[in-house]
């Protein structure tokens, strides 16, 4: 996986303006780029290197759009966020972009029965890992619950075992 080098700095993107119009005067859009430690500290204090590796990037994502991003886009502000996201794949507990971590442990530990947890922290530190994660929490607390009997007349009235945790 190239992503996060010097040549290939960004890990994701969003265009949080195309969800909330606010983010952006009209006529504007917002793209958020997201960039891991290792290219941050390989640009520290070169900002405008970064941003040319960005919009290169993004030119070769985005082909029919490249000229207008190398050339008409502006950098407003370059943030950087010490353990913005959670460690993805050298921490301790590295998660797993191929399914995530089990929804019924944390940290290596099994939870007690009925306890579930997810968010990106569980898979990659992403959005999507995010929905990922909460995706496979509601389908180990829903084969958690008592199955309801085939033919008969009333429902299981047994409460329910499971609890999803989104940290």
């Amino acid at each position: 996986d190239a992503r996060g080098k010097p040549e290939n700095p960004i890990n994701n993107i969003c265009f949080p303006s195309a969800v909330a119009e606010g983010y952006a005067p009209e006529g504007y859009s917002l793209c958020s780029v997201t960039v891991l430690k290792d290219a941050m500290d390989h640009y520290k204090g070169k900002d405008e290197a970064l941003d040319t590796a960005v919009r290169q990037e993004l030119g070769s994502w985005f082909p029919s759009r490249k000229a207008e991003i190398l050339d008409d886009w502006q950098l407003k502000r370059i943030y950087n966020i010490k353990n913005a996201q959670p460690a993805q794949f050298q921490g301790p507990f590295p998660a797993n972009v191929n399914g995530g971590r089990p929804t019924g442990e944390y940290r290596g530990k099994s939870l007690p029965t009925g306890l579930f947890v997810c968010g990106d922290h569980m898979a990659s530190s992403t959005l999507n890992g995010a929905l990922e994660s909460g995706g496979q929490a509601g389908v180990a607390v829903s084969k958690s619950l008592p199955k309801k009997q085939v033919g008969t007349e009333k429902a299981s009235t047994t409460k329910p075992k499971g609890t999803a945790v989104g940290v």
